[in-house]
């Protein structure tokens, strides 16, 4: 503002060719062209002060004049809380915010940054190192304390008719039952196949011979001692022999037969019977009990809790930590795919950015007021001036600068009306 311009130029030029104008009238009296130059002088430097006030009256007192002067100094406040008003609600509009938002396409270039191979380093490790600081920050044995009462809890709880329905319908489905029907079938065969079973047969075959002659009179006992001195009651011989069909009977029921058929849906019925008992409900509820009391579930479960830290902390790659790192780099790379190809995964990951960033500078909206009024509150009335001066100096000067050309035009024709009318000046 306290640089010359041109307007300041022009003003003292007007004043020049005034003080000329006064000097022709004085030398040339009565003369129409001096006359005329004097008025038109005279209006063009009239004009020029007045706009020169005009300007200078917005930023100061001109000529010391305190008159509704010094207008933006002196409503500093209302100046300020309009500017604050218009940055918000032009500037930073809702409208305004909204379109510039939709112009801007952030869905392509956040595809982008989470393409860039350092991107997906980053995220991979930082979710990664989130995971081994929660498993770090566990209470190893207030954890596993809470993981086995809430375990004991769920057994105690479990109905033991359910559980007992629930084991038969599992191995039903799955065909279970069979299974453990034809391995109980082999470990029998294996026990039946060695060669103490053979001789476990022959003393209960002996045992049983001795008991009936035992019940039979003298003339049995000696027949039967008669029989074995001429060797036609062989008991080793009966032993092998039952050893024999045993393990044929056993190959039968292990094998589809329909002999493994019918003892096995004999078993079946059997133990549904049984499952229905109320012994058998008393006797499963005692196993939970005794369970749930007896399983040293405590140090179990802090000792995998202890292997998860060391595994998830390894940096083998076959370890868990590694299965994590891959578990999530593989997330990632489908992540990375719905955001390519999925229209509908698209279209959703783009209406909540839109919406997050919407929201984001809605919510700087006042922000922006607050920055603008804390920026304009520091500036010192000198500062303020010079702000607003500068925005539009050029404007201010071809203010000035048409005060003294349409007060110079002005009263060259006003002194054109005055000599047409015969008057004079």
């Amino acid at each position: 503002m306290n640089r010359w311009n041109t307007a300041d130029t022009t003003l003292l030029c007007a004043a020049l060719f005034f003080l000329m104008a006064v000097g022709f009238k004085i030398v040339f009296p009565g003369n129409v062209a001096a006359e005329g130059f004097l008025f038109v002088t005279e209006a063009a430097l009239v004009g020029g002060i007045a706009d020169w006030f005009a300007v200078t009256a917005l930023f100061k007192k001109p000529l010391g004049f305190s008159f509704h002067t010094a207008i933006l100094p002196r409503r500093r406040k209302d100046f300020v809380k309009a500017s604050v008003v218009m940055v918000q609600q032009e500037f930073f509009s809702r409208r305004t915010i909204f379109k510039k938002l939709g112009d801007f396409k952030l869905m392509p270039r956040i595809v982008d940054y989470f393409a860039r191979e350092e991107t997906r380093k980053m995220v991979v490790e930082e979710l990664f190192s989130m995971v081994k600081k929660f498993v770090a920050a566990q209470n190893k044995e207030t954890r596993s304390k809470a993981i086995a009462n809430e375990l004991r809890r769920i057994l105690r709880d479990i109905p033991a008719q359910g559980l007992i329905n629930d084991f038969g319908a599992h191995f039903k489905r799955n065909d279970k039952d069979r299974e453990l029907f034809i391995s109980i079938v082999k470990a029998m065969r294996r026990t039946a196949a060695k060669p103490e079973t053979c001789d476990k047969l022959q003393e209960l075959l002996e045992e049983y011979a001795n008991e009936k002659t035992k019940n039979m009179g003298g003339f049995s006992i000696l027949m039967a001692g008669l029989a074995q001195m001429l060797d036609l009651v062989n008991f080793e011989e009966a032993a092998r022999i039952m050893q024999i069909q045993l393990l044929k009977l056993l190959d039968e029921l292990a094998a589809d037969t329909q002999l493994h058929r019918r003892t096995l849906n004999e078993c079946r019925l059997k133990i549904s019977e049984l499952s229905d008992t109320p012994e058998f409900k008393d006797l499963v509820e005692r196993i939970q009990m005794d369970a749930a009391t007896a399983l040293p579930l405590e140090e179990a479960i802090e000792l995998a809790l202890i292997h998860l830290e060391n595994q998830i902390k390894s940096p083998d790659a076959r370890n868990l930590g590694g299965l994590i790192k891959k578990l999530f780099d593989d997330e990632y790379g489908r992540f990375l795919q719905l955001l390519r190809e999925d229209t509908a995964a698209k279209v959703a990951f783009e209406k909540f950015v839109d919406e997050l960033t919407a929201r984001a500078a809605l919510h700087a909206q006042p922000l922006v007021g607050v920055v603008a009024k804390s920026a304009l509150d520091k500036l010192t009335e000198e500062q303020l001036n010079n702000l607003v001066y500068d925005k539009a100096e050029q404007d201010f000067i071809w203010i000035r600068l048409n005060g003294s050309i349409v007060g110079s035009v002005v009263g060259l024709a006003i002194f054109i009306l005055i000599k047409t009318a015969g008057l004079s000046v």
